[in-house]
């Protein structure tokens, strides 16, 4: 995957600003929050600029993937750039929380219309690296989710939140410059793509998968005849549905992460912060190891699980440094594994449906795993929240491992 970034030419572009935004998304929510804290002192001012954020992804991420798969990809994703640029400026001089919330409601349309179109173009710059691609990107964001608040909090102590907001909304000038003069609208012309077959011969661990179904044939433009085209590719809906509960399970641990390091570890902030740290580092590596591979989806997603369940009963700070760190692995090998399989498994014609579908799932699993979480930490402890996160994680494991076997799908990345 590393190849494809250190290869010249529009995909290398595509990554490369990828990143950057990313990095600056990371760096800019830090500051979002902490002068929506500092201004307001209320918890409840960070947990609604929060909802703010998944909010729309929620509601309109399948009608945008729609629109990814009628209009122009490029126009889309750099008027996405355009309204963050201009939410985040706009925050950098808000001074009433009705104001930060609402530009925080609009940063988060923008990010929502902007991933299924970024995601459903990736295939037509990349070709029949489609897969790689993909996960390239996954591990862009699981090292932004690392590198930006690290640059955040080393930028924080020389300038303002507002300055870090301005920073940001400046990213997106940047993203949207370079995402205008690529081919974003380019069309797939690999001839392997399983979706442009009439009888798709897919390399299986267990089984041979034949279909006569087209899924490209004759598909609506609505979000209702996108969902109906997806669920006759055998397996894209379980895919979707694993990767989004995956998403459920290991989020839950993001509450209780600073109770079990503080709480029950005595550890200190730097001790917590160390804790973060290694999860994020091991989740952009366990991102690269990420294939198109049913395999490697549930048989990570079951060693996460494990994991989760060894930080539960972790006696100690570095005993939990080992077991954050396979967290991490796994974590982000399972998301790199899921969106791969996405875009293998996806028609050219309903991928942004699908991807828009998926980012709407996952935002109502984060969403959901913060609520729970937090119920959870408070009525059984912070232990008790990993304990469920790794439960959690098993059963979706072995419920996808059942289901895809008797659909006989098995999906493994072209070599």
């Amino acid at each position: 995957m590393l190849a494809l970034a250190r290869t010249p030419g529009p995909l290398r572009r595509f990554l490369l600003i990828s990143l950057q935004s990313s990095v600056g998304n990371a760096i800019g929510y830090v500051a979002l929050l902490l002068l929506a804290y500092e201004k307001f002192h209320s918890p409840w001012a960070v947990s609604l600029v929060l909802l703010a954020d998944f909010l729309p992804a929620i509601v309109l991420a399948p009608l945008f993937g729609a629109l990814a798969d009628r209009w122009s990809r490029r126009l889309i994703v750099v008027g996405a750039d355009l309204l963050r640029c201009a939410a985040f400026a706009g925050l950098a001089f808000a001074e009433s929380f009705e104001v930060i919330l609402a530009l925080a409601l609009v940063a988060g349309l923008g990010t929502a219309l902007y991933h299924p179109a970024s995601k459903s173009a990736l295939a037509g710059l990349a070709g029949d690296r489609a897969e790689m691609a993909m996960g390239a990107l996954v591990t862009s964001w699981s090292a932004a989710s690392v590198a930006g608040p690290a640059l955040g909090a080393a930028l924080l102590l020389a300038v303002s939140p507002s300055t870090l907001l301005a920073l940001n909304a400046a990213t997106f000038v940047v993203s949207a410059l370079v995402l205008s003069r690529l081919a974003l609208d380019r069309k797939e012309t690999v001839a392997g793509s399983v979706a442009a077959s009439d009888n798709i011969n897919l390399a299986i661990a267990a089984g041979e998968l034949v279909t006569a179904h087209d899924p490209d044939a004759a598909v609506g433009h609505g979000v209702r005849a996108g969902i109906r085209s997806a669920r006759g590719v055998p397996g894209l809906g379980v895919i979707v549905g694993a990767g989004s509960a995956a998403t459920l399970a290991f989020s839950l641990m993001n509450v209780a992460e600073v109770l079990l390091a503080r709480g029950e570890l005595h550890a200190s902030p730097a001790g917590f912060g160390l804790l973060v740290c290694v999860y994020g580092i091991g989740s952009a590596v366990g991102a690269l190891r990420g294939r198109a591979d049913v395999r490697i989806l549930v048989g990570c997603l079951a060693a996460g699980g494990l994991s989760l369940c060894a930080s539960a009963v972790a006696v100690s700070l570095p005993v939990a440094v080992i077991t954050f760190l396979a967290t991490g692995l796994f974590a982000g090998a399972v998301m790199s594994s899921d969106h791969q399989l996405v875009m293998r498994l996806a028609p050219p014609k309903i991928r942004g449906r699908v991807f828009g579908l998926k980012d709407s799932l996952d935002s109502i699993a984060f969403s959901t795993a913060f609520v729970g979480g937090g119920a959870i930490a408070s009525l059984a402890g912070s232990r008790a929240v990993f304990a469920a996160s790794g439960i959690g994680a098993l059963v979706v494991a072995a419920l996808a491992a059942v289901v895809l076997r008797r659909a006989r799908v098995a999906v493994v990345a072209p070599s």
